[in-house]
C-alpha cells in the first residue's frame, strides 16, 4: 500500500517516542536517537510514493539501520588518537631522515624528467589517468580516441618510465 503524507504524520506521532528509547537502549545519546528517527522518517517521506508493505516495521529497519551506521561511525571516531593522551617521548620520529629526503627528492625529479621526455598523447594518457584519477573510457571520450588506444599509450608510458628509471 502507498503511504500518504498524514498517515506518515499519525506514524510518527505514535512511533517516536517508542523508536527513540529503542535506539538509545541500543547505546545512542539522546540527540542521535532524535536525529536518527527524523532520519528514518526523512527517508520513508522520500519514499512515500513505494510500495511498503508494513509501513511500522519499515521504519522500524530503517532506524535501527541508521542508528547501526551511527553507533559504527562513533566507534571508529573514538578508535583515532587521543589528542589529550600523553605524549610518549621514547618514540621515534616517523618523518623521514634527511638522506632519505634528498634521495626521494632526487626520484621525483628523475620521475618528472622521464615524465617530460614522453610522446606527448603517451603523457597526456598518463597523466589524466594516474593524477587526474580518469578512467581509460573517460581519457577515450576527452580526447576524442579509441579506449584500447589510450591503453596502448599507457602501457608504452610505463614502459618507458620503467625503462628510462632503471638506467639511473
Amino acid at each position: 500500500m502507498t503511504i500518504d503524507h498524514f498517515g506518515i504524520a499519525a506514524l510518527y506521532s505514535n512511533e517516536q517516542a517508542r523508536l527513540k528509547r529503542k535506539l538509545q537502549r541500543q547505546g545512542l545519546s539522546a540527540s542521535s536517537a532524535d536525529d536518527a528517527v527524523q532520519d528514518a522518517f526523512l527517508r520513508l517521506l522520500r519514499f512515500s510514493g513505494a510500495d511498503i508493505q508494513n509501513e511500522r516495521a519499515y521504519i522500524n529497519r530503517v532506524a535501527e539501520t541508521v542508528a547501526s551506521n551511527t553507533l559504527r561511525k562513533n566507534r571508529r571516531g573514538a578508535a583515532v588518537i587521543d589528542p589529550c593522551a600523553e605524549v610518549d617521548e621514547n618514540v621515534a620520529d616517523a618523518a623521514p631522515l634527511a638522506d632519505a629526503r634528498i634521495i626521494s627528492q632526487e626520484q621525483l625529479t628523475a620521475l618528472e624528467a622521464a615524465i617530460s621526455e614522453l610522446p606527448t598523447r603517451c603523457r597526456e594518457v598518463l597523466l589524466l589517468h594516474k593524477y587526474e584519477d580518469l578512467s581509460y573510457a573517460e581519457i577515450a571520450a576527452h580526447l576524442g580516441i579509441a579506449k584500447n588506444t589510450v591503453m596502448v599509450h599507457m602501457v608504452k608510458a610505463l614502459a618507458r618510465l620503467r625503462a628510462c628509471l632503471q638506467e639511473q
